[in-house]
């Protein structure tokens, strides 16, 4: 996945054409993604899925503002020990997610260009079978590549995630509550923070 970014940004920046954005000019579209992963040794696997649109506006040459508004699914295994071996348990997590965020693109020209989301995020995820609850806050950058299919219509590849993140769960293990609260900082490319999407351009 590395291998085929760098070569799409290559690609870019040797036969691009240098041409503005459309000021004024707003667009509608979103993201998804999804990734499965087995557990060796195990017949168990992990299953994730994400639906993000977005609506967004472009106000200058390089700048345009935007929203993301969406879901994402999770179902993974939980491993624990008893007399007779280990076993498998699958868990659901659902998450809700808000993320307003300010696109700075370059390289533009007739087939596409890259670009740079910086934003907040928030979401909001229950982990179903132990009606657990977490809040996850996100204030970083998530670089991609716009390819355009025509004038109104592009495709976008968004591929991991640079910044701070902060995840305050709650849940219920043996019968009490506790809480926890986790920070990290750093840079983040996996399958799961690979997105793929299309917009529409329209005034």
């Amino acid at each position: 996945m590395r291998k085929l970014f760098l070569v799409a940004i290559l690609a870019l920046a040797t036969f691009v054409n240098a041409s503005a954005q459309d000021v004024g000019q707003m667009w509608v579209g979103g993201s998804v993604s999804l990734w499965s992963s087995k557990i060796k040794g195990a017949d168990e696997s992990q299953t994730s899925y994400s639906i993000l649109p977005e609506f967004g506006y472009v106000i200058s040459e390089n700048i345009g503002i935007g929203i993301v508004a969406g879901y994402r699914h999770t179902e993974s295994p939980s491993s624990y020990h008893s007399n007779d071996g280990k076993y498998f348990e699958t868990r659901t997590t659902e998450s809700y997610v808000i993320n307003p965020f300010v696109r700075y693109s370059f390289l533009k020209g007739d087939i596409g260009g890259l670009f740079v989301d910086g934003g907040i995020s928030y979401a909001h995820s229950k982990q179903k079978e132990y009606d657990d609850t977490s809040h996850q806050i996100e204030v970083g950058f998530r670089p991609g590549v716009a390819i355009n299919v025509s004038s109104k219509v592009s495709l976008l590849g968004k591929f991991g995630f640079l910044g701070y993140q902060n995840d305050k769960s709650k849940y219920d293990p043996n019968g009490y509550q506790d809480e926890t609260t986790t920070n990290g900082f750093g840079f983040n490319l996996d399958m799961n923070n690979v997105l793929l999407g299309m917009i529409l351009k329209f005034r």
